[in-house]
């Protein structure tokens, strides 16, 4: 039986764009120190994707304004091969000013569907070609993101299952972990659509932050005092969902990890590239161990191999 691995970046605007006039509309955004920091974090992620011997494995999931903007630099990275999706932050988007700049899980359907129908294009125009997948920025979203993903034409979408963070309106909690068919009136649930849903890989029971029950994730930035010296909490993470999903029979295995633009990829020295080495390594060894076979692949890939309803 094959494991999937996928890596990916998300990939955000600098703080205090001309974007967002000037101003960060929330207070707790962050991004990229400036364009130059945001294009030497794409092009390490992809050096070290390939050095790993992961390449297969890499996806970006970009702003439509950072495409805009880094336009080169991402019909670059699809031109490699590397699958690009759409990542969206309504409070963030150049395109909805004004009382239409909210987080994507507090609009109306019809305002989020307008949004991603909107942002969709947007982003397929820069790169000069379609786009198949999305993952919501904060994981703002709600009961019907995922049917109206399917509405506007995306055919698999990527999110983090059980968080909970009302205060981005990102609601997950309990959410279905593994790859599944999305369902239209429930974004925790599985379903009939089309659309494949291949959520982050996250802690069972080894959380980030335990006084708000938020699991530990595989992101690269998390600090060593967080998750290690040899990254052991990282690997646990990864452990524990391959206990799960043997123990449930799961019939499509997949660890799926996730970090940002923001990191200096491609450094030796630097804590946040080596997670993403440790990450690599221990899902590997992992796989080993099972009998699994470690298998890169883009979340296009892993959809193809969902067996349709």
């Amino acid at each position: 039986m094959k494991l999937y691995f996928n890596y990916s970046l998300d990939c955000e605007t600098p703080v205090n764009t001309e974007y967002t006039g000037g101003m960060e509309r929330e207070s707790f955004f962050n991004g990229p120190d400036d364009w130059d920091a945001a294009e030497a974090s794409v092009r390490g992620f992809a050096k070290q994707m390939q050095a790993l011997g992961v390449i297969e494995g890499a996806s970006l999931f970009v702003y439509p304004d950072v495409a805009r903007h880094q336009k080169v630099l991402y019909c670059e990275m699809a031109d490699m091969g590397i699958e690009v999706g759409l990542h969206l932050n309504g409070m963030r988007y150049s395109k909805l000013t004004g009382d239409d700049a909210k987080w994507l899980g507090s609009m109306s359907d019809d305002e989020q569907r307008e949004a991603l129908r909107m942002g969709k294009e947007d982003l397929e125009e820069s790169l000069g070609r379609e786009v198949q997948g999305y993952r919501a920025c904060y994981g703002s979203a709600n009961l019907h993101t995922l049917g109206i993903c399917h509405d506007v034409g995306f055919t698999w979408t990527s999110n983090a299952s059980n968080r909970h963070r009302p205060e981005f309106h990102s609601y997950w909690a309990d959410s279905y972990r593994y790859t599944h068919h999305a369902d239209a009136e429930s974004n925790l649930v599985c379903g009939d659509l089309p659309l494949v849903e291949i959520p982050l890989t996250v802690g069972i029971t080894v959380m980030f932050d335990e006084a708000i029950q938020h699991p530990l994730d595989l992101r690269a930035e998390t600090t060593v005092d967080r998750v290690g010296e040899n990254r052991e909490r990282l690997r646990a993470v990864i452990e524990e969902n391959l206990e799960d999903m043997e123990k449930q029979s799961i019939p499509l295995r997949t660890i799926i990890g996730g970090s940002h633009n923001t990191n200096p990829f491609g450094s030796e020295s630097d804590f946040r590239a080596q997670n993403l080495d440790w990450v690599v390594r221990h899902t590997r060894e992992l796989a080993d161990e099972r009998g699994l076979k470690f298998t890169p692949a883009s979340f296009g890939t892993i959809c193809d191999e969902v067996v349709p309803r």
